[in-house]
């Protein structure tokens, strides 16, 4: 997992640990990323996005959405998670996981058979820009 803002572009930096005796270490300082589930009221849709605690601050300060287009023109054009009410409902609602099939033939024999439904994708990974425009 890349330690990468996708709003800010912040990377980790390269330094050294440096002892009483100045002896000196190659160390990293990574920038501290969190896994934020956003919504964005002027689309009204869920985004999520990996940021820094520095970007979250500055979206709470100026907006979320203004930060966003902010960014955009910045250059910064990364892939979020879109979450659309409609997708979140249909998976919800769908059966998942293992079920047990009962099927009875002309001469009413039972007959058993397990199927698997496997989980939807209730998200999709799409460009910034697609979602606001």
């Amino acid at each position: 997992m890349s330690k990468i803002c996708q709003l800010t572009g912040t990377k980790p930096l390269v330094g050294n640990n440096v002892s009483h005796s100045k002896r000196r270490t190659k160390r990293r300082f990574n920038p501290n990323l969190q896994n934020k589930r956003i919504y964005v009221q002027e689309i009204d849709k869920w985004i999520k996005v990996k940021l820094t605690t520095r970007a979250l601050r500055n979206m709470e300060k100026i907006g979320t959405y203004k930060y966003l287009k902010q960014q955009l023109a910045a250059g910064f054009d990364p892939k979020v998670w879109v979450e659309d009410s409609k997708t979140i409902a249909a998976v919800k609602k769908a059966k998942r996981g293992y079920r047990r099939v009962e099927t009875v033939d002309a001469n009413g024999h039972k007959t058993y058979s397990v199927t698997f439904e496997p989980v939807a994708k209730n998200d999709r990974k799409v460009k910034l820009s697609s979602v606001i425009k």
